[in-house]
């Protein structure tokens, strides 16, 4: 409530026309997507895991245990790569409602995003990559922040939306699921390790570090779902920027706003705790 009553004072206050808002917004939104650059596992841990054990039920030993893992290192790349577009054209629009002028170009990474056989089958993903990095290469040179917010909003929408469900899919889809076959694995594993033990001794300390383990994996899975519906709440906010965007300054967008920033705000507490 604090708020949105500091909000609305300080488009009141303000002569001139005020982003506050929406600078607000794109703040909590970085926030939240600065918090995908630390979560684990990534697939590369996953697939090193795998690969651990089944060496392990194999009795070999090799120096090249960390190999055979280089389409889960493109998947984690990609990934990055999306997570990056969507930070800088969000710090555009933030620096825009702050100052006027949008403040980032993504022309470094406009044609990276195809060599990933990850994205294979993908094509509206690496349009809405390469859009999105257009959008922030085109510069604004119009003296009216009310225009550019409009511009930029509107021209972005569309692949906004479509990076953030890929991104969406492949944490809480593609990753979770990843680790419900890893549970799956370490279960027959440390089965075995069970059945072999020498000693109940041995057999005790297996089963502890066991559930330790699952339940690890499980604290994974609810992170990345809760990182997920974030990201959920990005793309509606995003949403409600697009559809408000003839009429920033109105009430009905700084409310709109100010429910999903709070709603972004209370997600990055979950995530501390």
């Amino acid at each position: 409530m604090r708020l949105l009553i500091v909000l609305l004072i300080s488009s009141t206050i303000a002569g001139c026309y005020s982003l506050t808002h929406v600078q607000q917004f794109t703040a909590e939104a970085n926030q939240t997507l600065a918090q995908g650059t630390q979560l684990q596992p990534t697939f590369m841990d996953i697939c090193q895991q795998r690969q651990r054990i089944q060496l392990i039920q194999q009795g070999k030993l090799t120096r090249q245990f960390q190999q055979g893992c280089d389409l889960q290192q493109q998947a984690d790349s990609t990934a990055i790569q999306i997570l990056q577009a969507l930070t800088r054209y969000l710090s555009s629009l933030q620096f825009l409602g702050s100052s006027g002028r949008s403040g980032h170009s993504l022309a470094p990474l406009g044609d990276v995003l195809q060599v990933h056989p990850w994205l294979e089958g993908q094509g509206d993903v690496v349009v809405a990559y390469q859009q999105l990095a257009q959008i922030s290469l085109t510069g604004f040179t119009e003296s009216s922040r009310r225009k550019k917010a409009k511009q930029l909003i509107a021209q972005a929408n569309p692949a906004v939306q479509t990076l953030l469900d890929a991104y969406r899919f492949v944490l809480s889809d593609l990753l979770v699921e990843s680790i419900e076959r890893q549970k799956d694995l370490h279960y027959f594993y440390s089965l075995e390790l069970a059945d072999s033990a020498q000693s109940f001794i041995e057999k005790k300390q297996v089963i502890e570090e066991f559930m330790d383990q699952q339940l690890r994996y499980k604290e994974q899975q609810q992170n990345l779902k809760q990182y997920s519906d974030a990201l959920g709440a990005i793309g509606e906010g995003h949403q409600a920027l697009y559809e408000q965007r003839g009429q920033l300054q109105q009430q009905e967008a700084i409310e709109a706003l100010f429910y999903y920033t709070s709603q972004l705000q209370q997600s990055q507490l979950l995530q501390k705790f």
